[in-house]
């Protein structure tokens, strides 16, 4: 079984990539590093709840997307 930020980082990478963006449009559109978001995406930590949140209006997504 995966582990959170397993599920967090790989939702991320497919979301990013679904919407041709780079890890640096991203980290520009709120406010963070591109190593921020490199990190999330290697699962070495995991964004805040009001990161997730930026994060799924960027998306249209929910944030229990996330989680999933």
């Amino acid at each position: 079984m995966k582990n959170i930020r397993e599920i967090v980082a790989e939702n991320l990478v497919n979301l990013r990539k679904q919407h041709s963006m780079t890890q640096l449009e991203i980290a520009k559109q709120i406010n963070y590093s591109d190593k921020a978001v490199s990190r999330w995406e290697n699962g070495e930590c995991l964004p805040d709840i009001e990161t997730l949140n930026s994060l799924s209006i960027i998306f249209d997504v929910p944030i229990s997307y996330f989680f999933e």
